[in-house]
């Protein structure tokens, strides 16, 4: 792998009217019909769930980076030809003190926290940590959650996207990051990960139920953790990426610095993988490149081996997903993610990588094939040439290698959510709801794509413009 590097093209390449994603949305929207062109199946009923950043300017400061704007959420409910849209601001302890203080209060991915070092030595035992929930929405046991890259989980009623109130874990664990994408294994179970930091820090794979109490299932000693954001489970198997973009502990007690600026990137030590098997919790390790990761496209058993594909990232992405050069168009380096496959087999030290077809991010697989066979088919976001932000719906054949893009170079297209049709048998039978923003549009347009083909069935369009989010989830009715 190449070194990692933030970009330094300052060429501006994103047209101005699809920047708008990029601004502070600062009001909530009430139920309102959507206008809705084309016809959508007539099985797709239910609610498309939306959660992410939408305020970043405050009345004393900004937000540095995409990741980090207050959170809103939004439903949109598609009933036959009828669709109706509200949002709602997540009701986080950050939202409320940040909007009180106007500035950042509890900090994000690269904003500080506010306060200086008394601060920081009055809440060693506790450090502040954001709670502002602005990346994915997860179901576990029934309940909904709110999530962001702390410990921090708020409850959400899918319907009136009402805050429940945070998620207060029955355990005494101290595990102040955990991964913003928790698994659901096929019984329902949810997994999460966590780094526990002190003298030796950790790694930790958990379960647990509506209880909220997080059981053990391994402990993975590592010397300097790395950047944790998802993980991947197979049916046997849980699977950790250990990314090269590593952690130093002390940092997150003392130093003033932005969550981000807490890591350092350490390409001489390469990176690892490692599983842990699901019924007794044992460890085995793989030696990997660097590695710089975000999101798998999906892990399975193969025999004895375990294999996971990689959406292998060049940037580190502080700089290079600043918001100030994204609403300026600078050119970025996200949405070019390598496709890699590593097998993981019993006996060998190191893993084997694999070059996979297509440059790729936010992927997505049929979740009733997810983890408990290979996927054939992936869907993605991707992006038309380097430097782009998204702007393709992308589709990858993995038996025939075939590559199907779907776009246009004065929109940009986000995650494409797959949403199965019920009852068929093809793996890629579904439609795609995909958030898009094109420089001309009024407002943001959700695009309806049959999932076979790519091809437009219908799109709604909101009378104003969503706020540039991550991840969505659909709730069926």
């Amino acid at each position: 792998m190449n070194a990692v590097l933030s970009p330094t093209d300052s060429t501006t390449i994103v047209g101005s009217g699809k920047r708008r994603g990029f601004e502070t949305q600062d009001r909530a929207c009430d139920p309102i019909e959507l206008r809705m062109t084309g016809r959508p199946p007539a099985w797709l009923r239910g609610s498309l769930l939306l959660n992410g950043p939408a305020v970043w300017d405050l009345a004393q400061g900004r937000y540095a980076h995409w990741f980090d704007g207050l959170a809103l959420l939004h439903r949109v409910q598609i009933d036959g030809e009828r669709v109706r849209y509200h949002s709602r601001f997540l009701d986080s302890e950050d939202a409320r003190l940040s909007r009180a203080r106007g500035r950042s209060e509890l900090g994000g991915f690269d904003t500080p926290v506010a306060g200086g070092l008394l601060s920081r030595i009055w809440h060693l035992t506790n450090p502040r940590r954001t709670d502002n929930g602005a990346v994915v929405l997860s179901r576990c046991d029934g309940q909904w959650l709110a999530h962001t890259e702390s410990d921090r989980v708020h409850r959400i009623d899918p319907d009136t996207l009402a805050t429940q109130g945070e998620l207060r874990w029955a355990d005494k664990l101290k595990l102040p990051l955990m991964a913003a994408h928790p698994c659901v294994d096929a019984r329902g179970g949810w997994w999460n990960v966590g780094i526990g930091f002190g003298r030796v820090c950790e790694y930790v794979l958990v379960q647990c139920d509506r209880s909220a109490e997080r059981r053990v299932k391994a402990r993975i000693p590592i010397k300097r953790p790395g950047y944790l954001h998802a993980f991947a489970m197979t049916s046997t198997h849980a699977v950790v990426w250990d990314c090269a973009w590593r952690a130093h502990p002390l940092r997150f007690l003392f130093a003033g610095e932005s969550y981000a600026r807490h890591f350092d990137w350490m390409p001489q030590g390469g990176s690892r993988l490692f599983t842990v098997r699901l019924s007794d919790g044992r460890v085995h390790a793989w030696d990997a490149p660097p590695l710089m990761v975000f999101h798998a496209v999906q892990a399975f058993d193969a025999g004895d081996d375990v294999v996971i594909d990689l959406c292998r990232g060049d940037v580190l992405p502080t700089e290079d997903l600043a918001v100030q050069r994204l609403r300026d168009g600078v050119a970025v380096e996200l949405p070019s993610a390598r496709h890699t496959r590593f097998v993981l087999t019993p006996g060998h030290s190191s893993a084997r990588e694999e070059a996979l077809p297509g440059r790729l991010e936010l992927p997505q697989v049929n979740p009733r094939v997810a983890a408990r066979s290979k996927a054939r088919y992936v869907w993605a976001a991707a992006a038309s040439q380097p430097g782009v932000f998204f702007d393709r719906t992308l589709k990858l054949d993995h038996d025939t290698g075939q590559i199907t893009l779907a776009g246009s170079d004065d929109r940009i297209a986000l995650e494409p959510l797959f949403v199965p049709e019920p009852g068929a048998s093809a793996e890629d039978a579904g439609v795609l709801l995909v958030n898009t923003l094109g420089d001309t549009d009024a407002g943001t347009r959700i695009r309806v794509l049959d999932a076979t083909t790519l091809d437009e069935m219908a799109a709604i369009e909101v009378p104003h413009v969503i706020p540039f989010g991550f991840h969505g989830a659909w709730h069926a009715a």
